[in-house]
């Protein structure tokens, strides 16, 4: 029976990638100018071996890559970090939002173009990133001062804190960047493009520079991972385990904001899919939680790029952005689940 199982979890862990790569061969496939997935392929071998596609299919495969790239990146990120933060604050209706780090990244870019000083793409990734931290560190600094005057040992920061501190510092933040739009025209319209999600913007070098970044925080998703069952059944079940659910409470909140603010700063604001996919995973019931880790990776990346297809398909050829795809699927789905009480607890 071992073996079997053990085959069946292979399984599991290897089909989200399988589907992934059908996915992102379709992805660079259809579009405006359709190609043929056989002839998708054979442009992104020749293409992948250094040289240029002479034809205009080969030519417009190729040029599908970099948004079909930052949809794997910002999909693995966004899933995971939602897993990560219903983990950390047990708030099973938890995604980076609830932290305010979009709300952060938001401010940052504003002020960015208040300024002037968002000239080109790497400038708003790194404003991006930056408002993420700063949103991070403010929250964690609110909520472990609340835990002190609260009689919290060490003041270490609980989940009700931490949420109550992000819920304020994302209404903080939102109203500082509506504060500033509406005194800059000029900014408001630029950010008007910046605040809907899409994958368009990225090149291929920025959407490969912070997958690294990505991976780094996925790593420690999973380094963290054994421990998220204990802190499941609360802090003091979990220090009676032997856990530190101070200490992975910290590691889940910084693997947080590396995989939010790439995402963030590759894609914009895109909601839902850090909610939607941990949530749907539980309910198959994975062997454990580095499995879960892996899965949500996996899935979540398939289901950007998915969306990203389709909501190219469904208005050609302007398309529908995906920060716009990934809410319209995940409203109708987060109220099945309500209203079906299938939303578990991490």
């Amino acid at each position: 029976m071992r073996p079997a199982n053990g085959g069946r979890r292979a399984l599991a862990a290897a089909l989200p990638f399988a589907v992934l790569v059908v996915v992102s061969i379709a992805a660079v496939a259809l579009g405006v100018r359709s190609v043929p997935p056989g002839e998708a392929v054979d442009a992104l071998l020749t293409w992948i071996g250094g040289t240029e596609p002479a034809d205009i299919a080969g030519a417009a495969v190729v040029s599908r890559v970099p948004r079909t790239v930052t949809g794997i990146v910002v999909g693995a990120a966004l899933a995971v970090s939602g897993l990560a933060i219903q983990g950390a604050t047990r708030n099973p209706l938890g995604d980076p939002g609830i932290l305010g780090l979009g709300a952060g990244a938001h401010l940052a870019v504003v002020i960015g173009l208040v300024l002037g000083i968002t000239g080109n793409l790497g400038v708003l990734i790194a404003l991006a990133a930056l408002g993420t931290l700063a949103a991070a560190v403010l929250v964690y600094t609110v909520a472990a001062a609340a835990s002190r005057l609260g009689g919290a040992g060490g003041g270490a920061p609980g989940p009700l804190s931490l949420t109550l501190a992000g819920a304020a510092v994302a209404a903080g933040a939102g109203s500082l960047t509506s504060a500033a739009l509406l005194v800059d025209q000029q900014a408001r319209e630029q950010f008007r493009f910046w605040a809907v999600g899409t994958l368009a913007r990225a090149d291929l070098p920025d959407a490969l520079a912070l997958g690294a970044v990505v991976l780094i925080g996925i790593l420690a998703v999973l380094a963290a991972a054994p421990g998220l069952d204990a802190v499941a059944l609360g802090d003091d079940m979990a220090h009676g385990l032997g856990a530190r659910p101070e200490r992975l409470r910290a590691v889940l909140l910084g693997a947080t904001v590396l995989l939010s603010a790439a995402a963030t700063a590759l894609a914009g604001p895109i909601g839902f899919v850090g909610l939607m996919v941990p949530h749907a995973l539980r309910r198959l019931g994975p062997g454990s939680t580095r499995a879960l880790v892996i899965g949500c990776a996996g899935w979540g990346a398939v289901l950007v790029v998915l969306a990203d297809i389709v909501g190219r398909l469904v208005i050609a050829p302007q398309g529908v952005p995906i920060g716009v795809a990934t809410v319209l699927l995940g409203v109708p789905v987060l109220l099945v689940l309500l209203q079906r009480g299938r939303v578990m607890a991490p």
